[in-house]
């Protein structure tokens, strides 16, 4: 009896850490963790619109790619965090920085490593899910440029759908990234959320 308990417990225990592991390997933030999308405290009608079409986003996950625009501290990582936590048992996603995608390829030119810059591409390229954050916070390079444009493009090709979260507006995003890319997420539906409320931080 005590020592089924005992088993049990510990089974439990090893079962929450493979769970978190998952998460974190995800992209899923410490402080965005455990949440639900009850979570999501709604105190006006675009945030209550914006969660509800969240949820359904995420619960019909199809080819259809989506934006979520709008200012800092508007909630878009988290909702999107919980998206993804509510699918990584199913699906394999992952939510990242562009920033860090693109020093992940950089990091591919070095002598002594052993990924490549193709076999990255076809990674991102091949998830069900990959949601791209902070898009607008790198350089815009035309070399990062082409590295989304193939990434984006890789996703469209396969019929996988990308969501890009950014403060910027539309045209910021078309000059961060390029028209190219904008145009294969919006097309077939891709669907645009605007956070277009004040910070919800402090």
């Amino acid at each position: 009896e005590e020592k089924e308990k005992e088993e049990a417990k510990q089974e439990a225990i090893r079962v929450a850490k493979a769970r978190e592991a998952r998460r974190i390997e995800a992209g899923i933030s410490k402080r965005n963790l455990n949440k639900t999308f009850d979570d999501y405290v709604c105190t006006s009608e675009g945030q209550s619109k914006a969660k509800a079409d969240c949820i359904r986003y995420f619960a019909n996950l199809s080819d259809k790619s989506m934006l979520m625009v709008g200012g800092v501290g508007t909630g878009k990582t988290l909702l999107a965090s919980i998206g993804v936590d509510s699918i990584i048992d199913k699906k394999r996603c992952e939510i990242i920085k562009v920033i860090d995608v693109v020093r992940e390829l950089k990091a591919t030119w070095a002598r002594d490593n052993k990924t490549t810059e193709e076999h990255l591409i076809k990674y991102y390229s091949n998830l069900d899910l990959l949601i791209l954050d902070e898009v607008g916070s790198q350089f815009g390079s035309d070399t990062e440029k082409l590295f989304i444009f193939d990434i984006i493009d890789g996703r469209y090709q396969n019929m996988k759908p990308t969501v890009l979260i950014s403060n910027l507006d539309i045209n910021g995003i078309k000059d961060a990234i390029g028209e190219r890319c904008v145009d294969r997420l919006r097309e077939g539906g891709g669907m645009m959320i605007a956070f277009d409320w004040s910070s919800q931080r402090g």
